[in-house]
């Protein structure tokens, strides 16, 4: 019984350590939100005159499959295929909100922002450009390819952005790496940084 318990508690810590290390690369899609003042400020953000939601609607976890495509840019665009069980919000959430708009972050990047003129049925939703081959890299290590032969060609090893610095000394982030809002020093707010 001593042994059997002993195997159990090494099993069961194995299985802790490896859920936590399988961190999912962060890919999100943002409603507009109304920009609120004080308490409300903790749950927007600004990017590009205009307020989302901190807290992703639909989110890495939630994708069934993707696909990329290169941009004239030299960028790649992807597209997400929701989870079946996540349609219905995708559905009520985008029939919620027409006429606003939705940002799509990528590793706490926004991306080009959608505007919302009918709601997503076919639960398929779409970044246009900006992601590297890094990017999808990381997305694939979460979500399925739809092609994997054609995914694995895009691929880097390394992400090729240029990382802010952070300066160590400050207590606050540095202003590289979010961005805050000098019009309204009584109320700051954090930039979402633009991918």
């Amino acid at each position: 019984m001593k042994y059997f318990s002993q195997f159990l508690l090494a099993g069961t810590t194995v299985l802790m350590v490896s859920s936590c290390s399988q961190n999912t690369y962060p890919v999100g899609f943002h409603m507009e939100a109304d920009r609120v003042q004080g308490e409300g400020f903790k749950f927007s953000r600004p990017f590009k005159g205009k307020y989302y939601d901190v807290t992703p609607f639909v989110s890495t976890k939630m994708f069934k499959q993707y696909a990329s495509f290169l941009n004239p840019d030299g960028s790649y665009g992807v597209v997400f295929l929701v989870e079946d069980e996540y349609r219905m919000r995708l559905y009520s959430q985008t029939q919620a909100h027409i006429g606003q708009t939705m940002l799509p972050t990528v590793n706490g990047l926004g991306m080009e922002v959608l505007k919302i003129t009918t709601p997503i049925r076919d639960g398929k939703l779409v970044i246009w450009g900006g992601l590297n081959g890094y990017d999808l890299k990381m997305i694939n290590e979460t979500v399925e390819a739809g092609n994997i032969a054609i995914e694995k060609t895009r691929f880097l090893d390394k992400d090729p952005r240029p990382r802010p610095k952070i300066d160590k000394k400050r207590k606050t982030p540095s202003r590289d790496l979010i961005r805050g809002d000098s019009k309204h020093a009584e109320n700051p707010s954090i930039d979402i940084p633009e991918g």
